[in-house]
């Protein structure tokens, strides 16, 4: 135990100090239903699940009446994760994962790809597997690009109109790749709620996490000779499954994000009833409502979600109250979840998993 606790102590501080590492470009990508998309939200939730893999796909558009274009504001997120040798279900066992995402901002098509690969060590902290820590580092390979012909420039207006043959800024380049590294941790426990009635079981269940991405500082820049780099980012998250009464629990969350100069707080929470057993007969219904703060109250967000055995279907609608509500005429963005789990193989499953 004493070097399980030199590892846990040496990622927190690891992940504490990078707020002091110099570096720049703004917020990462984000999505409301930040739970819906698992190697997005913490590496070490790599293999985690209730059986073997995991499959997520997100999609979300922003602002659709803010440009001259439509949709400029648009992100998808496609993710893999599974777990392997997972042998007796109450022994440790590691975790791996495939995470992919495209974010594109503006009307010059401000574009990030990036493709990561996340590894897992998932270690139970008791007997019967009810506690476990989760370590994870994530690497991978980004690609940014940007469409100039769409910019304009103050030089370009003579005195009397816009003149789209007038100077431009010359950049360096057009596009690049950059790799980028992180790590995380997850701790998460749960306990069992005694009912009465012998043939149904429920759990509640408490996790937390801390991830650090970007801790290369890598740098995202269109002129060379810029030294600027990004900033690290810091997530702390966490949450859980509160049983209410029967068949009826909340599952509150948060998600709160510092990368340089910015500060966001993700909060809400889903009230889920069960029209099933869990999880044999995974069928549940949820209705949830989530809030984003950063230098202001920025948006709301109504969100509904069905699960129905394996798989699990959310949406949710960005409703903007910031400074920006009259340029967006108040519309946020439509943003639709998927997540499907499935076994194959020594179905050992890991019965104490974060209900997210």
């Amino acid at each position: 135990m004493n070097k399980l606790y030199k590892i846990v102590f040496g990622l927190i501080i690891l992940v504490t100090s990078c707020d002091k590492i110099i570096a720049q470009d703004g917020p990462d990508v984000h999505l409301t239903q930040y739970n819906a998309s698992p190697l997005n939200l913490n590496p070490a939730l790599a293999g985690l699940n209730t059986c073997r893999f995991r499959l997520n796909a997100n999609t979300k558009f922003q602002y659709a009446n803010s440009s001259n274009f439509p949709f400029v504001y648009k992100t998808a997120n496609v993710g893999f994760d599974m777990s392997i040798s997972r042998g007796y279900k109450y022994k440790n066992f590691f975790g791996f994962g495939l995470n992919y995402y495209t974010d594109v901002a503006g009307d010059i098509n401000y574009a990030t790809h990036k493709l990561e690969l996340a590894l897992a060590y998932h270690i139970q902290l008791n007997k019967y597997a009810t506690s476990t820590l989760s370590l994870a580092i994530i690497g991978g390979a980004g690609y940014r690009t940007i469409d100039w012909n769409r910019s304009t420039y103050n030089d370009q207006y003579n005195g009397v109109e816009y003149d789209p043959n007038g100077p431009r800024e010359v950049l360096d380049r057009n596009n690049f790749f950059y790799g980028d590294v992180g790590a995380g941790a997850l701790w998460n426990m749960t306990r069992k709620v005694s009912k009465k009635n012998n043939d149904y079981k429920f759990y509640n269940n408490y996790y937390i996490g801390l991830y650090a991405s970007h801790l290369n500082q890598p740098k995202l820049v269109f002129f060379k000779d810029n030294p600027e780099r990004q900033y690290a980012r810091i997530a702390f998250h966490g949450g859980g499954a509160i049983l209410v009464k029967g068949k009826f629990a909340m599952l509150p969350s948060f998600m709160f994000l510092h990368q340089g100069a910015a500060n966001e707080l993700n909060i809400g929470t889903y009230a889920r009833y069960q029209l099933g057993y869990l999880p044999e007969n995974k069928m549940a219904i949820y209705i949830g409502m989530f809030a984003r703060v950063n230098n202001q109250f920025d948006a709301i967000a109504p969100a509904i979600r069905f699960d129905y055995r394996k798989l699990q279907v959310g949406f949710s609608y960005d409703v903007n109250v910031s400074k920006l509500s009259p340029g967006t005429r108040s519309n946020g963005g439509p943003e639709l979840s998927i997540i499907y789990g499935g076994c194959f193989g020594n179905n050992n499953k890991v019965k104490f998993c974060p209900q997210l």
